[in-house]
């Protein structure tokens, strides 16, 4: 596993890739809460999918690959769904004629919302780039011992699994592979062991390293974050979006429209 797979479009170019990270976190929140905050007979409308497609084709995301990690999640929520339709018998009216269980309206309103949101949050994750999205949860306030644990496990995950690696070529030449399921069994308990005692070992030699190198628990960002006239536009210009989407119904009797 390496930083260009995790990171494979966050290094792009675009007129998203350019705005702070704080902006784009602030409004891919908002969209998630007003689509948490439908209620759950309702399906969300075609204009939910306004936000999440501008994000993706304006930062030249491949759709291809932001389907492909919403299915590599989906069966967890499918999970969640499945018994839905049995347990909620609700008649819920979608013509004058037609009448289905609430549970199937909840079920689908449920997964039409997963997808609007991991689309928002696949598109924040790769128009941003880590080490940025990080020092913008910071200065959003996020705690900042939970940043500094996400930034040290985004560095060095790939040093684990290259260790996790080397153990399992290392079993396999000595077996070639073919040896008894039960004793591939009971060593790979022991391999979570050594695996363990390897990763303790190099977390002292990597902090030993950063002390040396004058580590004092921040990370200073060659490019500094920088609020700017564009950030406040996507702000305003979702909030309103946002506000006619979720209340525009509201708004419009209350205006006599």
């Amino acid at each position: 596993m390496h930083h260009h797979y995790i990171d494979r479009f966050a290094y792009q170019d675009s007129p998203i890739h350019r705005l702070d990270p704080r902006a784009k976190i602030l409004t891919v929140l908002a969209y998630s809460m007003v689509l948490i905050s439908l209620h759950r007979y309702q399906i969300p409308s075609p204009g939910y999918l306004i936000f999440p497609f501008v994000l993706l084709v304006l930062g030249n995301i491949s759709l291809l690959f932001v389907a492909k990690h919403i299915l590599i999640v989906s069966p967890f929520i499918v999970c969640l769904v499945a018994f839905s339709p049995i347990f909620d018998k609700t008649p819920c009216p979608i013509t004058e004629s037609i009448v289905i269980g609430g549970g199937w309206v909840t079920a689908i309103s449920i997964m039409i919302r997963f997808v609007l949101g991991m689309g928002a949050l696949v598109a924040l994750a790769s128009t941003t780039r880590f080490p940025e999205l990080l020092k913008g949860f910071e200065k959003l306030g996020v705690p900042r011992l939970l940043v500094t644990q996400l930034r040290f496990l985004y560095r060095y995950l790939f040093l684990l699994v290259d260790q996790a690696m080397h153990l399992r070529q290392a079993r396999r030449a000595r077996d070639a592979g073919r040896g008894p399921l039960s004793s591939r069994w009971h060593s790979s308990a022991g391999l979570v062991g050594v695996l363990f005692l390897r990763t303790l070992e190099q977390a002292e030699h990597t902090h030993l390293a950063m002390m040396a190198r004058g580590y004092d628990g921040t990370i200073q960002l060659l490019k500094q974050l920088r609020w700017q006239r564009r950030d406040w536009i996507l702000l305003v210009v979702t909030a309103g979006y946002l506000v006619v989407l979720r209340w525009g119904n509201y708004l419009g009797d209350f205006f006599g429209v």
